[in-house]
């Protein structure tokens, strides 16, 4: 935890600003237990298959802020061809402040969940079955392309899947374009991280909502 220290305090802080005021102290306990418990294992997943925590440089910082904002500008011009658009419209009278706590929530959590634990899971778990099946014993290494491949896959479908709680009864349509727009930038993001480090990919999840989010509505109004 010496070097990581700031994603734990990361986890911790936007864990408790995601739950509304005054929170329920047992809830709160539960969940922040949680992140702390997936933030070790996704490192410790990772730092055997040589992911995990890097801080970039600020020429990749900018980089990742670049394709976080790129992302949200494709879902944008994206939106209107799946009928999504509405939702976006919506958002324009909630206050800035408000969306600022919403985007460093999910940029920091999602991928904590999505990329740290998930990508570095899937990952770990196909070395061990590699080398198993091969008889080397260890699993230590980097992952595979293939292997790097099925776990961004694997995160970007969930990824997906986990936002479709506003769009479950649109109908198979809109249902589809929501897990497909929402992969598409969690490949982007996986990328950012399996490249540069999970806060690489907090920086372009990020701006990445900044731009959806809080510059999108305005695009429709």
């Amino acid at each position: 935890m010496n070097r990581t220290w700031w994603l734990y305090v990361l986890g911790v802080a936007a864990t408790f600003l995601s739950f509304p005021y005054p929170p329920k102290l047992l809830a709160l306990l539960a969940g922040e237990i949680v992140v702390i418990l997936m933030i070790w294992a996704g490192l410790w997943f990772g730092a055997h298959v040589q992911l995990g925590s890097s801080i970039p440089s600020l020429r990749r910082a900018v980089i990742a802020l670049l394709i976080g904002i790129a992302c949200g500008g494709i879902v944008i011009a994206l939106l209107p061809l799946a009928g999504l658009q509405s939702r976006i419209i919506k958002e324009a009278s909630i206050p800035l402040w408000q969306w600022l706590i919403i985007a460093f929530d999910s940029a920091t959590l999602e991928e904590i969940v999505f990329r740290l634990f998930i990508v570095s899971l899937v990952v770990w778990l196909i070395n061990v079955a590699t080398a198993a099946l091969s008889g080397r014993g260890a699993a230590e290494g980097s992952g595979t392309h293939i292997g790097i491949w099925i776990a961004l896959v694997i995160s970007a479908l969930l990824f997906g899947a986990a936002h479709l709680n506003r769009w479950i009864h649109s109908g198979p349509t809109v249902i589809v374009a929501v897990i497909l727009v929402n992969g598409l930038v969690a490949i982007a993001l996986g990328l950012l991280y399996v490249k540069w480090g999970i806060e690489a990919a907090m920086l372009g999840h990020f701006a990445g909502d900044v731009m959806l989010h809080i510059i999108g509505p305005h695009f429709f109004i």
